[in-house]
């Protein structure tokens, strides 16, 4: 509307003017004459005069103060007309019932935090399962899967045991192997990298290709396995301390191992030998006395 468009007493004034009856025909020109003369489109001059029995209301209130809020709206809900009153309750109403979704909702992801460590539990249950269900077996049996899940929740998995599992290609990135049996296991392929492999057996394991780079080693077997091409750059050789005793790596009868790749761990000196392989790595013939029987170093 343009700003010469009337004002509210003026319309209600004009409103008075259009005849209120049964008769439609003079009710519609009424209207069309005094939209003429208002210079207001019939359509909006309509859809106004439908609205002029609608009782009074106050503008929103607008408190200059926040503790004033209740008390003024109360005030203007208080004086709204019955109809609006009552629009009004029922839009409360549909408020409740969509509040009471949302609580629900807030109920279930609440109810579902709290039941995480609970669930993570039974997996955890559930994954040592599958693994001890499958002892014995040359097949993984889901092994390799169930340990992968345990070790990305950060599960220990001391004391394992999987004599002679396949458990080709499997990830065990910065695990905890103490006190494990991987005697005749597959591991070709396999990620060990920053892997704490303390008092771990793994003679006569297949080993080819595993990547040990940045592990730790403990008083390892690597007696008859086959260690073609592993990758031990940046491990740790180094003898394990345990109750006063050093348990060193021994390296005695393994295969397929180079001075090479030896020498890319740190304090690859102090592992066991046989005595050809020592003379490879230019190391006096003899192991110490701890290796006599893979003792612990004194």
């Amino acid at each position: 509307m343009s700003n010469n468009s009337p004002s509210i007493d003026e319309l209600r004034e004009s409103f008075n003017r259009v005849y209120y009856g049964p008769d439609r025909l003079q009710r519609e020109y009424d209207l069309v004459r005094e939209a003429e003369r208002l210079g207001v489109p019939l359509d909006t001059y309509r859809r106004l005069y439908e609205l002029r029995g609608e009782e009074h209301i106050d503008p929103y209130p607008k408190p200059k103060h926040w503790w004033r809020t209740p008390g003024d709206w109360s005030k203007w809900v208080w004086h709204l007309p019955t109809k609006k009153k009552l629009a009004l309750s029922r839009k409360g109403v549909l408020k409740l019932v969509q509040s009471g979704v949302v609580l629900t909702i807030a109920i279930g992801i609440g109810r579902y935090v709290w039941e995480a460590p609970s669930r993570e539990k039974q997996k955890h249950y559930q994954a040592w399962q599958v693994i001890n269900s499958a002892a014995g077996q040359k097949t993984s049996g889901g092994r390799i899967e169930a340990l992968q899940d345990l070790n990305s929740d950060k599960v220990s998995l001391a004391g394992l045991d999987v004599k002679g599992a396949n458990l080709e290609g499997i990830n065990l990135h910065l695990s905890k192997l103490f006190n494990v049996d991987l005697t005749s296991a597959n591991l070709e392929n396999a990620n060990l990298n920053n892997t704490f492999l303390i008092k771990a057996n793994l003679s006569n394991a297949d080993l080819f290709k595993v990547n040990f780079s940045n592990a730790y080693f403990g008083s390892v077997n690597f007696n008859n396995a086959d260690l073609f091409k592993a990758n031990f750059s940046r491990a740790n050789l180094d003898c394990y301390p345990i109750n006063d005793k050093n348990y060193c790596t021994s390296f005695k009868g393994a295969k397929s191992i180079t001075p090479a790749q030896i020498k890319q761990a740190k304090n690859w000196q102090q592992a066991c030998y046989d005595p050809e392989f020592r003379k490879q790595l230019e190391l006096p013939p003899k192991n110490p006395k701890y290796c006599a029987g893979d003792e612990p170093a004194k």
